[in-house]
């Protein structure tokens, strides 16, 4: 399993090194479009790939520096961007262990901070959300977003967007609301930072910045982000949330899987090969679910979660063919063809951040922690790491409508039902890849965390 932390001593420690990658980046600025060239290092198993790309229309031209998690790969992109494109500027280094986080600089510590690349993400609610009866002025009442005041640099915060698609779930009629919401997302991608995404090879490293790059998350899926475990022959990803509400939940749930078909279906020009579980159970609209999602579904699972073969990572990916931009366009015409080469500029100034949010952050620190049994390693320490009281922690946490007690439990429980339902181990390895001493203990923990015993997940 590959989703793990440096020691909290680190998270300082990088800090010099962040400031010093920010000030490396280079602007290249011209009347109709910004070509950008970010430097940065990737460790660990990282790869840095380098290709050139055109970005035409309304295309992005984007560099992103080579900041790899894990067995990530840095894209860079040069853009020769022509007619209205956008350089959008991305910085932030990964280590050795898979996150680039340096205390509270880069992770997002209140839901409030506007963060999330919102201006195709909105363009994309909207025209799901009319074609189904919605009232825009309804749409985007409370949610504090103004449609006249979008730009392609509009930034939102995570309790901004949120709202909105508490709107949309509220307005919008059909049962197929949240699968057309990803399909949308998917509509919009050539014409967001995700164009970059065409530059990749093969379909893991596509998969590796969709679904875990905090870069592309904040462009196409700011609600979720992905856990990744491995078995021998499957990558599970199990999505958790921010700033979701139970009510939300399986709503989000169809819009992040149906955003990640559709978005992997775009870039990669094929359908890929991907299986699905829900821990609900079966929907009335099951065939809402089978058009959107395809037919590998399974319901009343333990868990939440996308799954693909291995043998599907290593399949390149086919360079489909750009279509006319003009054509598709989703995008207003009074925000994009009659503005001015002072507005132009603007755009290009936005800055995409590898940043974490709390609760992911909080998670990740939870697993690694308790799978490395980390001594002396808890609330308060994480609280210090961020130069901060617990008060000020619990508050911020409230924030987002979790605690850390909540973010502890979740990943607990996802950490054991992947190991006994999926890789079916033995108590002992269980306990130990836990963090979890005495095996009395392990057994009263699973069953606290999932109501079933080690033996009953297992079958």
């Amino acid at each position: 399993m590959d989703l793990t932390l440096p020691r909290l001593n680190a998270l300082r420690d990088s800090a010099d090194e962040e400031k010093a990658a920010g000030a490396q980046r280079r602007y290249l600025t011209g009347l109709s479009g910004v070509g950008v060239s970010v430097n940065g290092d990737a460790d660990g198993l990282g790869v840095g790939v380098s290709v050139n790309g055109d970005a035409d229309g309304l295309g992005v031209g984007v560099s992103v520096n080579g900041g790899a998690d894990g067995l990530g790969v840095g894209v860079s992109v040069n853009g020769d961007a022509d007619g209205l494109s956008m350089g959008v500027s991305v910085h932030g280094d990964a280590d050795r262990l898979g996150v680039g986080v340096s205390g509270s600089d880069n992770v997002v510590m209140s839901s409030q901070e506007k963060v999330i690349f919102g201006y195709w993400l909105v363009q994309a609610v909207l025209n799901v959300s009319l074609s189904r009866g919605a009232n825009k002025n309804k749409l985007l009442r409370g949610t504090g977003i103004f449609e006249d005041a979008l730009k392609p640099n509009t930034l939102l915060s995570i309790n901004q967007y949120s709202s909105l698609l508490v709107n949309v779930q509220n307005q919008a009629k059909g049962g197929d609301v949240s699968f057309l919401l990803g399909g949308a997302l998917a509509s919009q991608w050539l014409f967001s930072p995700l164009s970059v995404l065409k530059s990749c090879e093969d379909v893991e490293q596509l998969l590796l910045h969709l679904v875990q790059h905090q870069i592309f998350r904040w462009c196409s899926l700011p609600l979720c982000q992905f856990q990744r475990f491995e078995t021998a022959d499957h990558i599970i990803l199990v999505p958790q949330f921010t700033g979701v509400s139970s009510k939300q939940l399986q709503f989000i749930i169809e819009v992040a899987f149906a955003s990640v078909v559709a978005l992997m279906k775009s870039i990669a020009n094929k359908r890929l090969r991907l299986s699905f579980t829900f821990t609900g159970s079966r929907p009335k609209n099951i065939a809402d679910y089978e058009t959107h999602l395809g037919l590998k579904l399974s319901f009343n699972r333990p868990f939440n979660s996308i799954c693909i073969e291995k043998e599907v990572l290593r399949e390149p990916l086919e360079k489909a063919v750009q279509p006319n931009y003009s054509a598709g366009l989703q995008v207003s015409s009074k925000d994009c063809f009659n503005e001015g080469a002072t507005q132009i500029k603007e755009r290009a100034s936005v800055d995409l951040h590898n940043r974490l949010s709390l609760p992911d952050f909080v998670r990740r620190y939870v697993y690694v922690s308790s799978s490395t049994q980390a001594s002396n390693i808890g609330l308060p320490e994480l609280a210090d790491a961020f130069d901060i009281s617990v008060a000020t922690l619990k508050r911020k946490l409230k924030e987002y409508g979790t605690s850390y007690r909540s973010l502890c439990e979740e990943v607990q429980r996802n950490h054991a039902l992947l190991l006994l339902s999926v890789q079916k181990v033995s108590n002992e390895a269980a306990a130990n890849a836990m963090g979890i001493n005495d095996l009395p203990n392990f057994r009263r923990t699973v069953k606290r965390l999932t109501g079933k015993t080690p033996s009953e997940l297992r079958i």
